[in-house]
């Protein structure tokens, strides 16, 4: 629809960024706030004003994808435009991330990561904000990278002082220095810096005066253009920014795929018939302080700001003992397991005997995984506070933080398969069948986010069922002792995350895959015993669904779309199980506006051709029949009237079909609507295979006509209909109808026989 769209009539979101200076230590970052639809032009002159810089020298920013978005005149090789391509589409959910890089000389790296996407808070729409950070950046142009810039903050933290020579010359005098570095120092002391400070009001007020600059057609992007997130064939790529291999090596996808086809995540459930539904989760608020309830978790935190600026450590890369000791104590690393560790008095005689921080119990885990998060980063014998820290007292950052990390676990521990001994892997029927055997795992923890509240899953029945495909024999029995061993590393860890509930799980004896390998009395693999059930916590839940989201993967939360786009609103309505969750969406998404703005953003959300365009259209009868019901002054049918004869493919005929369904066709309308709309509807299912679209063909109101009675109606005219992918859902639903209706099968035929004649 072409329709003029008010300022106010789209709801403005904006982004919460960190933007992290990689390289120093301890880390150096800023929050920032900006309006989602600014272009990557008007961040680079954000984070200039951000860390001091002074414009004096090029810059480019780099996605995970290796797209890269600069002035197109500045470099030679192949660029985006940045001011051509919006923030919100080239990082588009939580966890994304992407480089800016500053002066290709000193190569001063920002790590830019999304920590949340929502709508615009009073005063967040207009003007980039500073909302927290650590530790104060001074000038630092031309002083050689964060080497350089380290260098001189160490001077400074030893007290070192420059020697400015004065120099005379023509009745004036000035103080010179021996090169920039000791300029910079002399000014450090002028100015009294303090580099563990900062303040971000004082920032803020800096930012809003920076000019933002908005791009045209945000949220338009198409996967692999700018801003797109395109992977190679075989990976996606997850809320990490690092590519990971499909479950199954892409399972059926990959014999019609081409080597240049993209295979997304969403696709590979598709193809093992998995939907994800919408599912219930509680607020951030109480998922975060769910978060502070996370022993290890928590623990791995409090051991990052213990190591702040710096920790010392030996030769082998762990703590010395006396500051290992300290750890435990001054972080509270003994809460982790407090029935073991939480008498105070037990707990100093039992670490005093203890000769290395290697064997020192408490510290293990949270030392592992601050590691792994990037809570801790180790560099020269020294340990320091890492650039993925999240600030203790703020709870989203602690949120994101765990989510990020869990998805990571859960990516790595699922989708990894395990790994087959030296002796084992030059065995070739084994190595086949690991690279057969399905992603058992990683589909058990999708299957467990979309059980119902409280419900388990039998991993046992799972893990039978799974491989069934997979040749009997001694060869299936490992790989069937490999998936459970890889299923008890994966539930392990999460439960640990406080992301998942086990029970009747025995603890795995160390020759367990051995054991797995022999037949039971009744012929089949023993290791059932070491497999019981487990289900998602809310927790659990929401980090999963980071994950999904960040790759692509449609995941609806039940009452989170009240603010969203129309568009968003209607690719999520077919993931909703229950008939009155999707009605109760639809009420709360139009509460939040009126009928006629509602009318507008439905009919434009149903623009365009493919199928999931199809598909959105689908959903919107239910959406404008709840629409016309609230309006009270006729302004939302008046859109539709408008619309219908607007000739603005999709939007026009979803139009004209409402108002045909109200009894109010619309004049002027397309002469062949409807028939477009018979094509239309079939679309999404035309490449589903002949039996799921004859079922849908077959399956009717309990009271009106089936698909397949309005097919036989209009069968000899739907060529006239001028959708594009009329040849192709012709050809297809002729082939559906053929067992039960071969007459109607070969009037389709000839109608797709008549729109390649006509083309």
């Amino acid at each position: 629809m072409t329709a003029q769209r008010s300022p106010g009539e789209r709801t403005a979101s904006v982004h919460q960024l960190k933007v992290a200076l990689v390289g120093m230590k301890p880390p150096v970052w800023r929050r920032l706030v900006v309006p989602s639809d600014i272009t990557l032009g008007s961040l680079h002159d954000v984070i200039q004003v951000t860390f001091g810089w002074e414009g004096m020298h090029l810059h480019a920013f780099e996605d995970r994808s290796g797209g890269r978005y600069a002035p197109p005149e500045d470099l030679d090789a192949p660029v985006f435009d940045e001011e051509k391509a919006a923030l919100a589409d080239v990082l588009p959910r939580t966890g994304d991330r992407m480089d800016y890089t500053y002066d290709f000389g000193d190569d001063w790296l920002h790590r830019i990561t999304v920590e949340a996407v929502r709508p615009a808070g009073p005063g967040e729409s207009e003007s980039a904000l500073c909302t927290g950070g650590r530790r104060a950046m001074p000038a630092a142009e031309d002083l050689g990278g964060v080497w350089g810039l380290a260098g001189l903050l160490e001077r400074y933290a030893d007290g070192e002082r420059s020697n400015p020579m004065l120099v005379r010359h023509g009745g004036e005098e000035w103080v010179e220095y021996d090169g920039l570095h000791d300029e910079v120092l002399a000014g450090l002391y002028e100015e009294g810096f303090d580099p563990a400070a900062f303040d971000p009001a004082e920032l803020a007020g800096e930012l809003a005066q920076v000019p933002l600059r908005r791009a045209v057609g945000t949220g338009r992007k198409k996967c692999g253009g700018p801003g797109g997130r395109q992977a190679p064939p075989g990976t996606y790529r997850c809320e990490c920014g690092g590519l990971h291999p499909l479950p199954g090596g892409a399972g059926p996808l990959a014999e019609d795929d081409g080597p240049d086809d993209e295979v997304s995540l969403s696709e590979v459930l598709e193809a093992v018939g998995l939907r994800l539904p919408a599912v219930r989760l509680p607020g951030e608020a109480e998922l975060a302080r769910a978060v502070r309830e996370v022993p290890a978790f928590m623990a791995a935190v409090r051991l990052g700001h213990w190591c702040g600026d710096s920790r010392e450590l030996t030769p082998k890369e762990v703590l010395r003992p006396k500051l290992a000791r300290q750890a435990v104590e001054e972080a509270e690393l003994w809460r982790v397991d407090p029935d073991e560790w939480g008498d105070a008095e037990e707990r100093a005689g039992r670490l005093a005997k203890v000769r290395s921080a290697a064997d020192m119990e408490p510290l293990a885990l949270p030392w592992d995984w601050a590691l792994n998060c990037g809570f801790v980063e180790v560099e020269n014998n020294r340990a320091y506070a890492g650039d993925e820290l999240p600030d203790q007292d703020d709870d989203m950052a602690l949120l994101a933080a765990w989510q990020e990390a869990v998805a990571g676990a859960a990516v790595e521990l699922s989708l990894a398969f395990p790994a087959l001994d030296e002796l084992l892997s030059g065995l070739q029927q084994l190595r086949e069948l690991t690279e057969e055997a399905p992603p058992l795992v990683f589909l058990m923890l999708i299957t467990a986010y979309g059980l119902p509240e409280g419900e388990w899953l039998d991993a046992a029945d799972f893990l039978t069922d799974g491989i069934q495909g997979l040749p009997e024999g001694p060869a299936r029995r490992l790989v069937s002792a490999l998936l459970i061993d890889q299923y008890h590393d994966t539930t392990g860890t999460l439960e640990l995350f406080g992301a998942a509930e086990r029970e009747g799980h025995e603890p795995l004896p160390a020759d367990a895959v051995l054991a797995l390998l022999h037949e039971g009395p009744d012929g089949g693999t023993r290791g059932t015993p070491f497999v019981g059930r487990f289900r998602l916590t809310a927790l659990g839940r929401s980090g999963l669904r980071a994950l999904l989201v960040a790759a692509g993967v449609p995941a609806p939360v039940i009452g989170s779309l009240a603010q969203a786009d129309a568009s968003v609103l209607l690719a999520a309505l077919p993931s909703y199980l229950s008939e009155t969750d999707a009605a109760a969406e639809v009420t709360g998404w139009l509460a939040a506006r009126p009928a006629a703005d509602a009318a507008v953003q439905v009919v434009d959300a149903c623009d365009g051709t493919e199928p999931a365009d199809a598909l959105r259209r689908l959903q919107a009868p239910r959406v404008l029949a709840a629409v016309l019901e609230a309006d009270r002054t006729g302004r939302a049918k008046a859109v539709l009237r408008k619309a219908a004869v607007s000739q603005v493919t999709g939007c026009s005929h979803a139009a004209a079909s409402m108002l045909r369904r109200i009894g109010e066709p619309a004049e002027g309308e397309e002469a062949w609507g409807l028939e477009w709309m018979l094509v239309d509807g079939a679309l999404p299912f035309a490449g589903a295979g002949e039996q799921a679209l004859r079922e849908r063909l077959l399956v009717g109101p309990e009271e009106g006509r089936r698909p397949l009675d309005q097919l036989a109606d209009r069968a000899d005219d739907l060529w006239r209909a001028g959708h594009p992918h009329a040849d192709e859902v012709l050809g297809a639903l002729a082939e559906a109808v053929k067992p039960v209706d071969k007459a109607l099968a070969k009037r389709l035929r000839k109608a797709a026989f008549k729109v390649g004649s006509a083309t």
